[in-house]
C-alpha cells in the first residue's frame, strides 16, 4: 500500500522546494508549533525538518509525536557531519536520516523502499491501442506512444531514460507531420489514445508543427518535439484517481497535480544527455509571464524561448483534446482563449499569433 500522505513537520525554513506529490503520496505540511493538533497519522509517512540544534523545538516535536509503530516511515533531516543532530533525530524515532541539503531523489527512494507499491499503476499499452498502419501518421504515433509508455514505466529512482529512443520518436513525428499534416495526425491520435498519453502526443504534434511552420532548423524542431514528448513525464507519479478525475479538482487535488513539473524535472536531470533547454521546459511549462504560474512563480525575463513556446502549445493542446468529462474546443476558440491570456499578460502574443498560423486557424 502507498502512504496515505507524506506529513511534513517543518519550522518553515527548508521545505519550500518540495513538490506537491512524492512517490504517489500527497504532501501535507504542518508547522512545528501546530504539531499539537497532529493525532493519528494512520498509514502516513512522517518527514521532520526542523532545526535540531534548538532543544526547545525538538522537545515540542517529540512530546507531540504519535507513538511510532515498528514499521512506520519516519524520516528526519539532519545537518551533514553534525553528530548531535543525528542523536536528536534518533531520539525523535527516526527510521531514516536524510542529510541537508535535501535531495528530493533520496526522499523518493526512502518512500519507495518503505512503500514499494506506491508507484501508480498505469494501463499497459495494448495492441488494440495501436493505430493501424494505414491511419495517417500511424507509424510515428505508435513509436511515440511506445516511447511514452517506456518513460512512464521508468520513472523510478533506478529507472534509466534512453534519450536516443526519444530522439528517434521525435524524428518519426517530424517526418510524419511533414507528410500528412497536423490535422490528420491529431485525428489519428484522438482515435487511438486517451488521457495523459493523448495529451502528450497532441502537444508533441503541435510543437512539431509550430517549429516546422516557423522554418526552424531540423535540430531545433527536434528539441521542441522532444520537449513535447517529455513535458508531462512527472505525471507518472500522480495518482490516477487525481490525474483522470472526471470533473473539477479540489484545491488539494490541484496541489498534487502541480507537483508534476518538478517531479519530471528531478527525474530527467539525473539522466544523461538531456539538454538543459528541455530540462527547463519540463520544469517551467506551467509558468506565466506575469508570475502567476507554477512551480516557482517565474516572471517574463526568467522564462526562456523554448519554454514559452511549449507553454502556448501545451495550453492549446489541453483545450482541443477530448476527455470523458469535456468536449474539445475548436482550434478557433482555443486560439481566442490564448489571445485573451496574452492580453492578460500570461503568454506572449507573438507566439499565439505564430501558433494560429501553425495550426492553420
Amino acid at each position: 500500500m502507498p502512504p496515505h500522505e507524506l506529513v511534513v513537520i517543518s519550522d518553515g525554513r527548508r521545505v519550500t522546494g518540495l513538490p506537491g506529490n512524492i512517490a504517489g503520496a500527497p504532501v501535507r505540511i504542518i508547522d512545528w508549533e501546530d504539531i499539537g493538533g497532529l493525532s493519528c497519522v494512520g498509514n502516513a509517512a512522517l518527514f521532520i525538518d526542523v532545526d535540531l540544534r534548538d532543544i526547545a523545538k525538538v522537545k515540542t516535536v517529540k512530546d507531540n509525536l504519535p507513538v511510532r509503530s515498528s514499521n512506520q516511515c519516519r524520516i528526519v533531516v539532519v545537518e551533514r557531519g553534525n553528530h548531535l543532530s543525528e542523536v536528536q533525530a534518533n531520539g525523535l524515532g527516526a527510521s531514516d536520516l536524510l542529510k541537508r541539503p535535501l535531495d528530493i531523489r533520496e526522499l523518493r527512494q526512502v518512500l519507495l523502499r518503505h512503500f514499494p507499491n506506491s508507484q501508480p499503476a498505469r494501463k499497459a499499452h495494448r495492441e488494440s491501442d495501436r493505430a493501424p498502419k494505414d491511419a495517417p501518421g500511424a507509424t510515428s504515433i505508435n513509436v511515440a506512444a511506445t516511447a511514452l509508455e517506456g518513460l512512464f514505466a521508468t520513472l523510478t529512482p533506478s529507472g534509466t531514460l534512453h534519450v536516443e529512443d526519444i530522439k528517434d520518436a521525435g524524428d518519426e513525428v517530424i517526418d510524419a507531420i511533414g507528410d500528412v499534416g497536423l490535422a490528420q495526425w491529431l485525428d489519428t491520435v484522438r482515435n487511438y489514445h486517451e488521457s495523459t498519453f493523448q495529451h502528450c502526443l497532441i502537444v508533441t504534434g503541435i510543437t512539431t508543427a509550430f517549429g516546422n511552420k516557423l522554418g526552424m532548423r531540423r535540430s531545433d524542431v527536434l528539441t521542441l518535439t522532444m520537449a513535447g514528448l517529455l513535458h508531462d513525464i512527472g505525471k507518472a507519479q500522480i495518482p490516477l484517481e487525481v490525474l483522470d478525475k472526471p470533473g473539477k479538482l479540489t484545491e488539494e487535488e490541484f496541489s498534487i497535480i502541480k507537483g508534476h513539473p518538478t517531479i519530471g524535472y528531478e527525474y530527467l536531470r539525473t539522466q544523461d544527455d538531456v539538454p538543459q533547454k528541455i530540462l527547463s521546459a519540463v520544469r517551467y511549462h506551467h509558468e506565466y509571464l506575469d508570475g502567476s504560474g507554477y512551480p516557482d512563480g517565474l516572471q517574463r525575463e526568467k522564462i526562456d524561448d523554448l519554454t514559452r513556446i511549449l507553454t502556448v502549445c501545451d495550453v492549446f493542446g489541453a483545450l482541443i483534446e477530448r476527455r470523458v468529462y469535456k468536449a474539445p474546443m475548436s482550434p478557433e476558440v482555443a486560439i481566442d482563449v490564448l489571445t485573451q491570456m496574452a492580453k492578460d499578460g500570461k503568454v506572449e502574443s507573438a507566439l499565439v499569433r505564430a501558433l494560429a498560423t501553425s495550426v492553420a486557424v
